[in-house]
């Protein structure tokens, strides 16, 4: 399909404002717990365990957002940081309703640690060059995230 000029700006006033479009609807967040667990309430552990295999690893193209793009978001326009950080809030408050216990404010700690551990690992283990040592953070990673959950 081929789109005008005309066309497209009538639809987005840049590509930027295209790219932030883009960026919101790919980090859509509603439901991505249940997507990923098949579960609405798993724990913390079940969460890991489902985020850090070698298949999300291994398939960039149809894998998280956050892992694939943070370093080249940070680059962006605005409004593409915008959609990326709002989509990590979102992310972040799903991950803090499943922890138990706790202050809200110790539960969002626990949450931003949580996606920060779940997001490293799989960019870490994207970047070494040995498969088992590549397999060991994800492992090691998962198991610590369930611990502390």
């Amino acid at each position: 399909m081929r789109v005008t000029h005309g066309g497209f700006y009538g639809h987005f006033g840049s590509k930027d404002d295209l790219a932030a479009e883009i960026t919101a609807r790919v980090i859509d967040a509603g439901g991505w717990i249940t997507r990923l667990t098949g579960r609405a309430n798993p724990s913390i552990g079940e969460v890991a365990h489902r985020y850090l295999t070698p298949r999300h690893r291994d398939d960039a193209g149809r894998g998280c957002l956050f892992a694939a793009l943070a370093s080249d978001v940070a680059r962006q326009p605005r409004s593409v940081r915008r959609a990326f950080t709002e989509g990590l809030r979102v992310r972040v408050e799903a991950l803090r309703n499943l922890i138990p216990g706790r202050s809200a404010a110790a539960r969002r700690r626990q949450a931003l640690a949580t996606i920060a551990g779940l997001v490293g690992a799989i960019v870490l283990s994207r970047a070494v060059d040995d498969p088992k040592f590549s397999d060991d953070v994800l492992e090691a990673t998962a198991a610590s995230l369930a611990r502390s959950g």
